[in-house]
C-alpha cells in the first residue's frame, strides 16, 4: 500500500466522529473559499482524515451524481434532438410551400404569357393580312391607274383632244 493509503489506516484510530468533522469542514470551506487553492489544499486534508468507508461513500454519492446528471444530460439532449427534428420538419414543410406556391405562380404567369403569345400572333396575322390585302388594293390600283392612264393618251391621240399644257 502507498504512503497515503497508510496514513488513512493509522488516521482512522485517531478520528473524530462524523458529525463534528462536517462541522468543522463547513466552517472551514467558507473561511478560505475566497482563496481557492486553500479551499483544495483544505478539502484534500479533510478527505485524508476520513476513514475508508467514508470516502467509498463518497465516491458513490459522486458517482450516483454524475449519472443523475447524465440521465439529465441524456434528457435535454433528447428534448434538443426532438425539438430540432421539429424544427427540421417544419422548415421542411415551409420550404415546400414556399417552393409549390413559387412553381403555382410561375405557372400561372407561364400561362398569362402564353394566352398574351397566342393574342399576339393572332393580332400580327390579322395585320399580316391586312396589310397584305392592302398592298394588293395598292397594285390594283396602281395597275388600273396605268391602264387608265394609257386609254385617256390613246383616246385624245384618236379624238384629237389636246391638253393646254402640251402646247
Amino acid at each position: 500500500m502507498h504512503k497515503q493509503g497508510k496514513k488513512l489506516q493509522f488516521d482512522f484510530q485517531k478520528q473524530s466522529p462524523r458529525k463534528f468533522q462536517n462541522l468543522t469542514n463547513h466552517t472551514q470551506e467558507s473561511e478560505l473559499q475566497s482563496d481557492p487553492y486553500g479551499l483544495v489544499q483544505t478539502r484534500f486534508e479533510n478527505s485524508m482524515q476520513m476513514n475508508i468507508k467514508e470516502h467509498v461513500d463518497q465516491l458513490f454519492n459522486i458517482l450516483k451524481s454524475i449519472k443523475d446528471d447524465l440521465k439529465l444530460s441524456r434528457d435535454d439532449m433528447n428534448i434538443i434532438k426532438n425539438d430540432l427534428q421539429k424544427m427540421k420538419s417544419n422548415q421542411c414543410r415551409d420550404e415546400d410551400r414556399f417552393t409549390k406556391s413559387l412553381l403555382q405562380d410561375m405557372n400561372k404567369q407561364k400561362n398569362e404569357l402564353k394566352k398574351l403569345q397566342l393574342m399576339t400572333s393572332t393580332a400580327y396575322g390579322s395585320l399580316n393580312q391586312q396589310i397584305s390585302s392592302l398592298q394588293n388594293d395598292k397594285d390594283f390600283i396602281k395597275d388600273n391607274s396605268n391602264q387608265v392612264e394609257l386609254d385617256t393618251q390613246l383616246i385624245e391621240t384618236e379624238i384629237g383632244f389636246r391638253r393646254i399644257y402640251d402646247i
